[in-house]
């Protein structure tokens, strides 16, 4: 420790203490590793036509100059609203939505990659895929982390993931985010050939004690093939399969997944759940903002999903006070105004 921290008072070392730690590891993978820090916050970019929050940046299938702009537009909106991560998915996962072969969605993921990359070399980002050979690839072109949806045992992805830093806990890269899927499970045999097939679970397996064996036996698994514990990062699949209850009762047991003892995700927001509790008016007709086309209007989203910002930052607040180290969010500026009031409240507040 400095001379000058030695000195300092205790909230001087506290703050002179995360400059340091900024200076020799992003912050962004700083926050993952030290539970004194605030949670990190993580942008969502959907690399879709369609989304469920309205924000798909695609206008047609394949991407087009105008749409990898409003791509580079949004990633740099996030950036600097405090997005420590960004997290960027090219398949739908919103009800109904159909499947993407893996050449479609390889198209449409590299593309994204290539483009987010060459204009912010230094972003951490976590790529949102089911398919083992693409996530391969995106970590070859420098992501950092995988978002698996799939809430599957996939061994042979997470052992293809050892040279991309997996398997150390000391590595800037590798990050394996587990989630609880009980919508829905990934068919065994299926990849090979680009498909999504899908097969409904029982209702049971979304209540909170099985969302948590399901997650502490995938975690086990994950690090039975060699991934190391510090790399695991669970998520309760909050709108993947669980009713309004559910949602509920996840997000107030929280503590019970942190008690897992892996960091965890939490991924709320503007999921329909949050609708019902604030009392949403759905709107039975498209909009000006929502019918416009997502490459002209790819930020905001549509009439009935921006009425549920209250309700994500409550679901982050409930989350956080039980633990949660990552928040996946649209609404990055917000959350992060949220997170530096929360951090500057419990840091100034006594507690006990």
């Amino acid at each position: 420790m400095s001379q000058a921290r030695k000195d300092a008072s205790p909230h001087e070392a506290m703050a002179m203490e995360q400059r340091e730690t900024e200076v020799s590891v992003p912050l962004g993978i700083a926050k993952l590793r030290d539970s004194s820090l605030s949670p990190a916050i993580m942008g969502i970019l959907n690399a879709t036509t369609d989304s469920f929050s309205g924000d798909g940046l695609m206008s047609s299938d394949e991407w087009s100059p105008a749409s990898i702009s409003v791509l580079l537009r949004q990633a740099e909106s996030f950036l600097r609203a405090g997005a420590d991560w960004l997290d960027i998915g090219a398949e739908s996962t919103r009800p109904g939505s159909d499947p993407l072969s893996l050449e479609q969605e390889r198209a449409r993921l590299l593309t994204a990659l290539e483009a987010l990359l060459g204009e912010f070399p230094h972003a951490l980002i976590s790529v949102d895929t089911r398919k083992a050979a693409l996530a391969r690839e995106a970590f070859s072109y420098g992501v950092r982390m995988l978002n698996d949806v799939s809430g599957t045992a996939r061994e042979h992805l997470w052992t293809s993931l050892a040279p991309y830093g997996a398997f150390s806990a000391s590595s800037d890269s590798g990050w394996i985010v587990l989630m609880h899927n009980a919508k829905s499970r990934f068919l065994v045999g299926t990849e090979v050939a680009g498909g999504n097939s899908w097969q409904p679970c029982e209702e049971h397996l979304s209540e909170l004690p099985s969302v948590l064996s399901r997650l502490q036996e995938l975690a086990s698994l994950c690090e039975g093939v060699g991934v190391a514990r510090a790399k695991i990062i669970l998520d309760a699949g909050l709108g993947f399969g669980k009713t309004f209850e559910q949602n509920l009762s996840l997000l107030g047991g929280w503590s019970r997944l942190s008690a897992l003892g892996y960091p965890s995700l939490v991924g709320a927001s503007r999921k329909s759940f949050l609708g019902k509790i604030v009392g949403e008016a759905i709107a039975s007709s498209a909009s000006p903002a929502s019918s416009a086309s997502p490459a002209s209007s790819a930020s905001p989203a549509s009439s009935d999903t921006r009425q549920r910002l209250e309700g994500s930052l409550a679901a982050c607040a409930c989350a956080v006070a039980g633990g949660a180290r990552v928040l996946r969010v649209h609404d990055v500026a917000a959350t992060n105004r949220f997170v530096r009031a929360l951090w500057a409240m419990r840091a100034a507040v006594p507690m006990g």
